[in-house]
């Protein structure tokens, strides 16, 4: 036996000798448990050198473990295809080279007819030459009763799966992956080895602690890396083994890998992966204790550097705050000194923040396993923590001295401009031609009463209230004061005893003369609102009154509007932001992971233009017009934001309905934030404000007499109607189900409502005992009309879809006779007629505008687009029946022309024709033999060359003209004239009932 077996090859010396098939190992054995070795019939054996023999020879042998390998071999030779000499060939290389036992030799033998014909003769021969037993089989069935067919491949008529060239790129896998696990372990060993040579000393800084375990934790987490990789190719590598032999063999019979092998190989991979986690688990305890030492004292030194800086820091902020002596004079002082205060708080908790820290390093020092001496520690500790609490203290007692100093302040100005105001009011003299005693007393008597929020009880609770904050500095100021209120308070009580006597006598009072009223201004930032009223007008109580009201509305709008971006804020803040970076993602429930955008909706977007756009623009506006253009300009915005929000509102409320309101995530932020309502309760703000503002609109435009406010105010006001109109809409369109067709075909939504409609079809044979409308859910979009079916689902308004109309193939009559509130939608020709009932008056004329805007619109496009296209189609005539419709045009490319009708109105019977037709004929008149036709509905001629036509008219075309204007003579009349193709329908066929209308060829989409 020669030698070069000994060592066992790789696969990649053999590769292309696999590939070619010569010999297979298809992990089939006997019934003795002898591996199966088949010699197929599809490769030239003859090819095979000698040494390429014994190389793949021996890969092929050595892929059964020791076990299989020392029970010894079956072999098949299959040359069905081939001739005897190939036969011979492969026992006689047999015979001369083969590493390992066998037992038995199968022959398929040739099945030429010559190679029959020797057969007799090559049998006794083979029977006679070799020293292993050969068996010639005549066919596969007879091959079947010495091997169970399950353990030969389907090659043999067998049924066990075998795919060659899988299984070669597994058992390239596999080795591959030896080596690097070999390689692997071989590099642990040896860190492992050389790091327990070394002596490591403690180093004496930071620094050299951190140089020294970075250097080996480089290295260490390399290896860590190597082996990780390793284990995780090793698992994954079982993983596709197993997942092929499952797949295969349920899926696909004749693609699976040599099985045999394959649990050969696992059982290897396993007690490798077994042998290479003992090996990292030591490897895993000598480091932690190696680095362990090194990073406990690089805790340590740093520690103590630690120590040292913020020791200082800490005494020299105490310095700092034991010198600040100042309570202030004034509010505007206090304020400054508070802005200080706050800025060197902040500077403080930067500080303290640090202390922190170094405790909390200590405090893990303390209390981590220690492989050094940590005595030094805790006293070091105790006096950190020690400072920070004085400073902590000092802070504290800081700003209560200056609150209260604040608050004592402010009480003073406001008694001073209380006393100020009283005495103006008791200084003014007497005026028959301004004021009453009546409401003089009434005036007197609101300034009395707004005595209660000066909060001055007495002088000796107002001394004991703030005898912390009352300097000698400011006691004087705090006596006079309050006297001032006391003599303030008794000139008032004589004055309003005196208008009482007044008031009580029976002859004439005359009437207090009021001072020239305050100028109103925007609370904070809004300035002066100049109305173009003059001083004379504001004395007078009525005025006054509305601009005090004006003034209450104008503060309310900018107050809210903080108070609502601060709310939008903190939802953001402890909510949004927890579930993205906080450390409560772990109370997150496993629904609401990765659905921030349906929970929130677009609710950052909304924050994000309040607080930078809309907000500042309110605060800097200095007049109410100002505040109607915010609004104007806006509209846009806020339609968009809002409509987006609301919309996704429902899908917020599913979710939070399904991971409940009350789970641990949110009851965590609602605590956090100080929330008293649950999330769902805020989530409605942005609902709530969008209809606060039309209400503060509607309250300053009734307030307000200078028509240029009142006409900025007006159009303000409609554009947040149209926003909140808007918003329920597409509330409503939420709930529509079984339309399949694409939203975005369908444009921007402009109405929707609910109708009875009835529907007059010609084809329909029923229609006559159809007298009972309808009841359907209209929605109207810029390029259909949507009719859905309302049905309630779960408590909730549902609209199951039933009709869609294109525009471009729609009529519309404005007016139905015997019912104002009827208009009609209809198709080409009346085939399909919508007879639509509104439930009022202003909904009809509401939906019939629109629906006639939307028609105009598409209209002027259409003669814009087109225009050119007539001039160079000049002289071919195109009937109005052979037309398409729009998309049919834009469908086939054609060069016909289409020129949609204008609008027309009619004087009969007060009602307008419009529609979009594709019947154009070329730029030009052409004339046309005389067909007849007859009229469907009436037409009054708007120019000379008209003709007026009434409903059932028949007349004879002469001439098609452009833009779908026909030239015709009344039959029994000398009447000749244009009038509109689409009033006209060829003579036999039955119209449908009186109306005006607008047309437009095309059929409706089916339900």
């Amino acid at each position: 036996m020669s030698s070069s077996h000994e060592q066992k090859p790789s696969i990649n010396s053999v590769l292309d000798l696999l590939a070619q098939q010569f010999i297979v190992i298809s992990g089939g054995k006997t019934k003795e448990g002898y591996s199966i070795i088949t010699f197929p019939d599809t490769a030239n054996f003859v090819d095979l050198t000698d040494d390429g023999y014994e190389k793949l020879v021996s890969y092929i042998t050595s892929v059964p473990s020791l076990q299989e390998a020392d029970l010894g071999f079956v072999i098949i030779i299959d040359r069905r295809n081939d001739k005897w000499s190939s036969v011979r060939c492969v026992l006689l290389r047999l015979a001369e080279f083969f590493p390992g036992l066998i037992h038995i030799v199968y022959v398929l033998r040739p099945n030429g007819f010559l190679q029959k014909a020797i057969s007799e003769v090559s049998n006794k021969f083979f029977k006679e030459e070799f020293k292993f037993k050969v068996l010639v089989c005549t066919v596969v069935e007879e091959l079947h009763d010495y091997v169970d067919a399950t353990e030969l491949t389907i090659e043999l008529g067998g049924t066990l799966p075998y795919f060659h060239q899988h299984w070669i790129q597994q058992r390239m896998a596999l080795e591959n992956y030896s080596n690097e696990t070999n390689s692997v372990s071989s590099m642990l060993n040896e860190f492992t080895e050389r790091l327990a040579n070394d002596s490591v000393d403690l180093p004496n800084t930071k620094e050299q602690s951190a140089d020294l375990l970075c250097r080996h934790a480089v290295e260490y987490n390399k290896l860590k890396k190597c082996f990780a990789e390793a284990v995780k190719k090793g698992e994954t590598l079982l993983c596709d083994f197993k997942q092929d032999t499952d797949t295969y063999h349920g899926t696909i019979p004749s693609t699976v890998t040599n099985v045999t092998a394959l649990e050969r190989e696992e059982n290897t991979l396993y007690r490798l992966l077994v042998q290479m986690e003992e090996t990292e688990k030591v490897f895993d305890d000598f480091w932690e204790q190696f680095s362990g030492r090194l990073k406990q004292c690089h805790s340590l030194r740093a520690f103590e550097e630690s120590f040292n800086i913020v020791q200082c820091s800490l005494n020299e902020h105490l310095q700092i705050i034991s010198e600040m002596t100042d309570v202030g004079d004034s509010v505007e002082r206090v304020k400054t000194l508070l802005d200080e205060l706050a800025a060197f708080q902040k500077s403080c908790e930067e500080k303290i923040k640090l202390s922190e820290d170094l405790l909390y390093s200590g405090g893990q020092l303390l209390t981590s396993k220690r492989f050094i001496v940590l005595e030094s520690i805790q006293p070091k500790c105790d006096e950190v923590q020690r400072l920070t609490q004085t400073l902590n203290d000092r802070l504290e007692k800081r700003l209560q001295t200056l609150n209260k100093s604040c608050e004592l302040q402010a009480r003073i100005q406001k008694a001073s401009e209380w006393c100020a105001k009283g005495v103006m009011l008791l200084g003014s003299e007497p005026a028959d031609k301004c004021i009453s005693a009546e409401q003089s007393l009434t005036e007197l008597e609101e300034f009395m009463s707004s005595a209660h929020h000066l909060k001055v009880e007495s002088p000796r609770e107002f001394y004991s209230l703030f005898e912390d904050t009352i300097t000698p500095e400011t006691k004087p100021i705090v006596t006079q004061v309050l006297q001032r209120l006391d003599d303030v308070t008794t000139m008032c009580d004589k004055r309003l005893a005196s208008l009482k006597r007044l008031i009580n006598k029976p002859r004439p009072i005359l009437s207090v003369n009021p001072e020239p009223a305050i100028p109103i201004h925007l609370a904070n930032n809004i300035t002066k609102i100049s109305n173009g009223v003059d001083e004379c007008d504001l004395a007078i109580q009525n005025d006054e009154n509305i601009v005090t009201k004006t003034k209450h509305v104008l503060t309310e709008l900018l107050y809210t509007e903080r108070q609502y971006t601060a709310e939008l804020g903190s939802i953001l803040r402890g909510y949004k932001d927890q579930m993205e970076f906080s450390d409560m993602k772990n109370l997150i429930p496993s629904g609401l992971k990765g659905k921030n955008e349906v929970l929130f909706g677009n609710l950052e977007s909304i924050h994000s233009f309040h607080n930078q756009f809309f907000l500042p623009a309110l605060e800097s506006s200095s007049s109410i017009e100002s505040v109607a253009v915010c609004f104007t300009e806006n509209r846009e915005k806020l339609l968009q934001l809002y409509t987006y929000y609301c919309v996704n509102l429902t899908r917020s409320e599913e979710l939070r309905e399904a991971v409940g309101e009350d789970n641990l995530f949110f009851k965590a932020c609602q605590e956090k934030i100080g929330h008293r309502l649950p999330l769902g309760a805020y989530l409605l703000l942005p609902m709530q404000r969008i209809t606060k503002y039309q209400l503060l609109l509607k309250e300053l435009l009734h307030n307000e007499k200078n028509q240029n406010c009142v006409t900025k105010l007006q159009k303000a006001l409609d554009c947040m109607l149209l926003v909140l109109n808007n918003v329920n809409d597409n509330m409503h369109q939420i709930g529509i189900t079984g339309f399949h067709g694409d939203w975005n075909d369908l444009g921007g939504l402009l109405l929707q409502g609910s109708f009875s409609v009835w529907v007059e079809n010609k084809k329909d044979l029923l229609k006559e005992l159809r007298l009972k409308p309808m009841r359907r859910q209209i929605f109207l979009y810029q390029q259909g009309l949507l009719l859905c079916k309302k049905v309630s689902k779960d408590n909730k308004p549902m609209y199951h879809y039933k009709k869609y109309l294109r525009m471009c193939n729609i009529g519309l009559t404005e007016t139905v006779k015997g019912d104002l509130c009827k208009f009609e939608v209809w198709l080409e020709g009346r085939q399909e007629v919508y007879t639509i009932q509104a439930s009022n008056l202003q909904q009809k004329q509401q939906w019939v505008s629109e629906i006639k805007r939307v028609l105009l619109e598409q209209l002027a496009e259409l003669k814009g687009e087109k225009i050119k296209q007539y001039i160079s189609t000049f002289g071919k005539h195109v009937n109005l029946r052979q037309t398409n419709s729009i998309d049919g045009q834009n469908e086939t490319g054609s060069n016909r022309n289409r020129r949609p009708l204008s609008h027309h109105e009619t004087t009969d019977d007060d009602s307008s024709d419009y529609s979009l037709t594709d019947d154009e004929s070329l730029d030009g008149t052409i004339k046309h033999k005389a067909d007849s036709y007859i009229s469907l509905a009436d037409y009054n001629a708007l120019r000379p060359t008209d003709a007026t036509l009434k409903r059932g008219d028949k007349v004879d075309l002469l001439k098609a003209g452009s833009s779908s204007w026909w030239y015709v003579k009344v039959h029994g009349s000398k009447t000749e004239g244009w009038v509109p193709a689409a009033h006209l329908e060829i003579s036999g066929r039955k119209s449908s009932h009186s109306s005006q209308s607008v047309c437009s060829h095309g059929s409706a989409s089916t339900e």
